[in-house]
């Protein structure tokens, strides 16, 4: 069961995300699959719900879920969220929000856990691994503000939490400080707190598998308990306090006396913080240093070049620029780097006229005395999209990328517009078109030179490829633009990230000859049905069948199976008259089966045999259609052969159920009464002489939840990345919240199920998913977190796209009420 826990900031959402995963053996033994919401009320009928708890500031590296990602692989635990370095064996940092809720009585835990839920390939650090390397096994989210359950307890002693750390800062400034972080929450704060290692000079612990840091570092944003998310409640008068603690034995002075800027652990680490706030207030933030007041306003002095196109650099010159929050030109807010206390460099922005320079920051603003240039005419701004419209399947042949450009730019373009496209390994491209667009195969490149107005779109571009049988589960496709007169260069590159997906369903494909006949040995014509040579796994064929209109008489050549009397006019009249050969091909319940080609075809005619022949396919109980129409040579007296004919490009042969019958006949004409037509061993061997290729494949019938998995993962299994508990993205919403609800799974969702107490009563309302038919929400209420039960529960909605559900008791009782929902399958 998924844990939920209150908060007196009214409600916390507690998701299963890593805390399933991220588990030793012992835990698993009683989670089931439910997935719970929590909304608390109290006398005074606040309510709240918050899903991004531990990570509310921003991701500072840009981490990410991706199990190839070594540097930077985002966890985003209920206790905590982390940026692992395998390469490091230990985080880049870890985030938690801390307040008085996550403080009790549980004690800490008596061991440390390998993090056994680490990607594969990824090393999973021991504590045995810390045995005499002259450290301790420094927490990040420390034990004690952990302390609410043995859980969650348990879930900062993963091995993935800690850092080798000095006893003298880790036992001392460090806890020292951890103490003071807990006291401020008791006194009525909310702490956004983000820790981590910084300066690595190449020393590792004796094991090797551990880095260490030269410096371990600590940002706090204190803000004060109220209403709303703590990210609401933070403004540029917020209080932060920053420490970078030396991991040695020389740090020995108090927590204060290794007071820092955010924008020093920026310069130390390359990170970024506070991305989740205003730009305005997060620059403010960055520069704070605990305990300094009377910050002047900044003052500019001077700027060089004194003219420039739009996107050029400007290095502004003056003094107090270290709480700058905004840059504009002549009124346009402009990107721009504090290099430091006396000098900014900014970017002119796109949009920007002649005019003055301004910065501007919390305390105050100046101006330039002169103003600056900006040279050069409007000009066009290129931007391209790709996306993907299939779900991709390993051996698919034609699936699709389309490709748009639009111009976002004020002036229309000129010139040469020029695409490329880079496949990933495992697609090949078969097509690529697009309404004037001179496309080239090839090298995957399309161009045109007639002008794109500003904010118009070109035709857009359809790329097909195949999928390799061995394509990679997940792939990204790039794609760029290029023209000469373009402004903006941040938006000429764009990727689609594409799961593939495996045709075998619950077992192991075959791909190859699945039935074929070598006439080696044959002679008189050869029997009917003449069985064949083989048949792939898990299917079922019949022989060769003559059928009642074509003779045996005369005298038969060796090596070849066949008749006479293919004397029909054409194949209309010869399948009247019965002139046909056939055979069957059916994949076993439970099978399916797709075919890729005749893959060979060596005949032999008289010279009055049949001059014509057309090959015809009939699934289950429709009509024949024509696969091909056949000019036999006049010179095949003593064989020939026609090669490969490919039917990947008919739809009605791929993936064919189990137990639907396809029949193939040959229906040749054009011949004399006495004619004769073989299958002929035209190499003299014992090889196929006619024969079909294509693969079966086991398939199952997929629940709603299997089939969303399939699409988003590549993987209908609830494993890996596609478990029900997994955590694809930075809002900490596990799969199944995200498939219940219809979101995206690998985007960033902010509180898709909202609280409020508008009627009175305590409710809750969600999203859901008009195709999670196989998921049921449900309502409970507790009055004590202990005990649940849904009596006293109305549901208000429970319809295909929204459930909503509130307390029958009115918050105007007074006592305290907890509500939640849960996603069971």
């Amino acid at each position: 069961m998924f844990s939920l826990k209150s908060a007196n900031k009214a409600a916390k959402l507690v998701l299963p995300s890593q805390k399933v995963t991220n588990r030793t053996a012992k835990y698993f033994s009683h989670i089931f699959l439910i997935a719970g919401f929590l909304l608390f009320a109290t006398g005074n009928c606040l309510a709240i719900i918050d899903s991004t708890l531990q990570m509310q500031l921003g991701n500072p590296s840009g981490a990410l879920v991706d199990p190839t990602n070594h540097n930077h692989y985002l966890i985003v635990r209920t206790v905590e969220a982390i940026d692992f370095s395998d390469a490091l064996g230990e985080p880049n940092w870890a985030s938690w929000d801390l307040t008085t809720s996550d403080v009790g009585s549980s004690g800490r835990s008596s061991s440390f856990f390998t993090d056994t839920s680490l990607p594969v390939g990824f090393y999973q650090v021991t504590t045995g691994d810390y045995t005499g390397a002259g450290y301790d096994r420094g927490h990040m989210c420390p034990s004690a503000d952990r302390t609410d359950n043995t859980t969650d307890n348990d879930l900062v002693f993963l091995m993935s939490n800690i850092i080798p750390q000095y006893s003298v800062n880790n036992q001392g400034i460090w806890a020292s400080f951890e103490t003071y972080c807990r006291t401020l929450a008791t006194a009525g704060n909310e702490l956004l707190i983000t820790c981590g290692p910084s300066l690595f000079n190449g020393a590792r612990i004796a094991s090797g598998k551990a880095a260490i840091p030269q410096y371990t570092w600590k940002i706090a944003v204190v803000v004060p308990n109220g209403s709303g998310t703590a990210l609401s409640r933070i403004d540029s008068s917020t209080r932060v306090i920053t420490i970078k603690v030396p991991n040695n034995s020389t740090a020995t002075s108090p927590w204060q006396s290794y007071l820092t800027s955010v924008n020093q652990i920026q310069a130390d680490t390359g990170f970024t913080f506070f991305t989740a706030l205003p730009s305005g207030v997060a620059a403010t933030l960055r520069n704070k240093i605990d305990g300094q007041t009377n910050n002047p306003a900044p003052l500019l002095l001077s700027f060089s070049p004194a003219s420039g196109p739009t996107n050029s650099f400007v290095v502004i010159h003056g003094t107090n620029f270290n709480l700058v929050t905004s840059v504009t030109f002549n009124g346009v807010i402009a990107s721009f780097a504090i290099n430091n206390s006396n000098q900014i460099t900014a970017t002119v922005p796109y949009g920007a006229g002649t005019g003055l320079i301004s910065v501007g920051s919390t305390y105050g603003a100046s101006s330039s005395a002169t103003a600056f240039t900006v040279t050069g005419p409007p000009s066009p701004d290129l931007a391209i999209t790709v996306t993907h419209t299939n779900l991709f399947v390993q051996g698919d042949a034609s699936d699709v990328y389309l490709i748009n450009v639009t111009n976002l730019g004020n002036l229309s373009t000129t010139g040469l517009v020029s695409i490329m496209d880079v496949l990933p390994s495992g697609l090949t491209a078969t097509g690529l078109s697009g309404t004037g667009w001179s496309v080239n195969l090839g090298t995957l490149t399309a161009t045109r030179s007639d002008t794109l107005a500003a904010g118009g779109n070109f035709p857009q571009l359809v790329l097909t490829m195949s999928v390799a049988t061995n394509a990679p589960s997940l792939v990204t496709n790039v794609v760029t633009v290029t023209n000469s007169g373009d402004s903006n260069f941040a938006n000429n590159s764009a990727s689609d990230i594409t799961a593939i997906s495996q045709p075998v369903i619950g077992g192991t494909n075959y791909s190859g000859i699945l039935i074929g006949w070598d006439t080696h040995g044959v002679s008189n014509y050869g029997v009917t049905p003449f069985p064949a040579g083989t048949n792939g796994p898990n299917m079922a064929v019949t022989g060769l069948i003559r059928n009642t209109g074509i003779g045996t008489g005369g005298t038969a050549a060796a090596r070849g199976w066949g008749g006479v009397s293919f004397s029909s006019a054409n194949a209309a009249a010869a399948v009247i008259a019965n002139q046909d050969l056939s055979f069957t091909m059916t994949a076993n319940s439970g099978y399916k089966m797709t075919l890729s080609s005749i893959a060979e075809f060596d005949y032999r005619r008289s010279g009055t045999g049949p001059t014509n022949g057309s090959i015809q396919y009939q699934v289950g109980t429709g009509g024949y259609f024509e696969i091909t129409n056949i000019t036999y040579s006049s010179s095949a007296s003593s064989g020939a052969s026609l090669g490969p004919i490919d039917l990947s490009g008919i739809n009605a042969l791929k993936n064919i159920p189990g137990g639907t019958v396809v029949n193939f006949r040959i229906v040749n004409y054009g011949g004399g009464s006495s004619g004769t037509w073989y299958l002929y061993d035209v190499s003299n061997s014992t090889s196929y002489d006619f024969a079909i290729s294509g693969t079966i494949a086991p398939s199952v019938v997929l629940t709603p939840l299997q089939t969303w998995r399939l699409q988003n993962f590549g993987n209908f299994n609830n494993t890996g990345i596609a478990a029900d508990s997994y955590v694809n993205s930075a809002d900490g919403l596990a799969n199944l919240l995200k498939y219940a609800m219809g979101l995206p799974p690998f985007s960033v969702v902010t509180n898709p199920v909202t609280g409020d107490i508008s009627t009175g009563y305590l409710r809750m309302t969600c999203p859901r998913s008009t195709n999670a038919t196989d998921i049921t929400i449900s309502a409970q209420i507790s009055s004590d977190l202990k005990t649940w039960t849904t009596n006293g529960i109305v549901v208000d909605v429970n319809s295909s796209t929204q459930f909503r559900a509130h307390d029958a008791s009115p918050v105007s009782v007074g006592t305290n009420r907890f509500m939640r929902l849960n996603f069971s399958e």
